[in-house]
């Protein structure tokens, strides 16, 4: 299949803002506080004793030993308070059944079949399941997992409700245990149903409830400042402003969703560490891409061959089957974005 010269998913995963709050005995919400610290730092870093050239600088000894004044935010629990809660909802769509833009109606026809057949083996249930681990699990915390103990509730708009109460005994490599497992086979299905299309959307209510240490540190996500923005800040964190007016600490939504969907591991056989969906299978942690285009696996090269895996999976009948590229894929769709060649190409 040739790619058009216009065409585009939407998302069909979108959570809100994540707040950090806790509750008061009546069960009033108060947001945790965001402080502005005034601290000396060190001078410490490479090119505050070295020439980009690597050769150092003509300093004194004294120089590297001058304080280095920093203003940041930073977020504690108080010091009466050991449980707080993060809490966002997600709104699911059947987005990747069919492009939102294309320009080719070949294209179009044969994405949507790619779709229908990927459906009809069983793959969405593969997708969600993944997806709802990372929602159990807490990864969309990211470094305030790490906590006394960590229990997740999901409420949806279906009516149901699920709870693993301590989700830190779970891993995402090993089976699942009792309650456990029914949890995730629950949400899984609702998910796998959203994203297939058998309702229009989904909603889910996600709570974590942190049992927290003394004044634990949270960390919200950071927001990007600079002093062209007028900012004096090193560190600036995102919040969120009530109606009320109150502040409250946040975690962005594409921070929440780049977690959601850390599912990734299909780019090697013996792939070592779960990615973050992307069309070149970009590592954050090692700055490297796993699917560089000539690896064959990227996204836009799997796309050209839509045409052979929508034929493929037309004479499959469990999820099992399916293979991990198309998983992939789907997954890709799923992300949504613009997958487009240029004009001039």
């Amino acid at each position: 299949m040739e790619l058009c010269t216009q065409l585009s998913y939407q998302g069909s995963l979108r959570p809100s803002k994540g707040v950090f709050f806790y509750e008061e005995a009546d069960g009033t919400m108060k947001p945790l506080p965001i402080d502005q610290d005034a601290i000396v730092g060190q001078k410490c870093s490479y090119a505050e004793a070295y020439q980009p050239s690597g050769s150092p600088k003509n300093l004194q000894p004294q120089d590297l030993a001058f304080g280095n004044p920093v203003r940041r935010e930073s977020c504690y629990v108080p010091p009466t308070v050991n449980k707080i809660v993060c809490r966002f909802s997600l709104r699911v769509e059947a987005n990747s059944l069919s492009p939102f833009v294309c320009n080719s109606h070949s294209v179009g026809e044969v994405l949507r079949g790619l779709a229908a057949a990927y459906q009809r083996a069983g793959g969405y249930d593969v997708l969600a399941r993944r997806y709802c681990k990372n929602l159990l699990l807490g990864q969309w915390l990211w470094r305030n997992q790490r906590s006394m103990g960590l229990a997740i509730a999901v409420t949806t708009s279906a009516g149901s409700e699920y709870r693993i109460d301590n989700v830190l005994h779970l891993d995402w490599h090993e089976p699942w245990q009792n309650d456990s497992q029914k949890v995730l086979n629950g949400l899984t299905g609702e998910l796998a149903a959203a994203l297939s299309g058998e309702q229009p959307f989904w909603f889910a209510d996600i709570k974590a409830n942190v049992s927290a240490s003394f004044m634990q540190e949270i960390f919200p996500s950071q927001m990007f400042s600079d002093s062209k923005d007028g900012s004096n800040l090193g560190r600036e964190y995102a919040k969120v402003r009530s109606g009320d007016g109150q502040i409250w600490p946040s975690l962005n939504a594409e921070k929440i969703g780049a977690a959601i969907q850390l599912i990734d591991d299909w780019w090697a056989d013996e792939a070592d560490k779960r990615l973050r969906v992307h069309e070149y299978g970009g590592d954050k942690e090692y700055l490297i891409a796993h699917r560089i285009p000539s690896s064959g696996i990227d996204a836009y090269s799997l796309l050209k061959s839509v045409d052979e895996k929508a034929a493929l999976l037309e004479g499959l009948k469990s999820s099992d089957e399916i293979p991990s590229d198309v998983h992939y894929l789907m997954a890709i769709l799923v992300k949504g974005g613009l997958f487009q060649k240029s004009r001039s190409a």
